[in-house]
């Protein structure tokens, strides 16, 4: 297969698994904000937000290893990659929580905030877990 085709394969692998991640976080964060009210201060959803963007990370892990990225030749261990990749997403975070935390400071509503947040993070999870965790 050819290289290009490769890399859009993967992606494509990365973001199917990425959407079943985006369900948990998005699922954890709505069920952990529907009582807080529309005009609560940005500080009210920052538990939420980080038990969702964990409970993402942690179910994404195990299908990007096991199936998006199976054929690279990782020289790290298991336990390895799972410790890389969570360490990796964490600056994937800085970009989604950047994001989340400037929209919802300009009172662009917490939803949007937290779609564009996670679609930022959504490409720049991709090139990090490819370039350095699975590589």
């Amino acid at each position: 297969m050819n290289k290009k085709l490769h890399e859009i394969i993967l992606f494509i692998k990365f973001s199917l698994v990425g959407v079943l991640g985006m369900g948990t976080s998005t699922l954890v964060f709505f069920l952990m904000t529907y009582r807080i009210p529309n005009q609560a201060s940005f500080t009210q959803y920052i538990i939420p937000y980080l038990s969702s963007v964990e409970a993402g990370i942690l179910v994404t892990f195990f299908p990007n290893d096991i199936w998006v990225f199976r054929e690279e030749k990782s020289k790290l261990t298991l336990l390895q990659r799972f410790f890389a990749y969570h360490g990796a997403l964490f600056s994937g975070f800085l970009v989604q929580t950047g994001v989340f935390i400037f929209l919802l400071l300009i009172s662009a509503g917490d939803r949007f905030a937290y779609f564009a947040g996670m679609g930022a993070a959504a490409l720049w999870n991709y090139v990090v877990s490819r370039k350095a965790v699975f590589a």
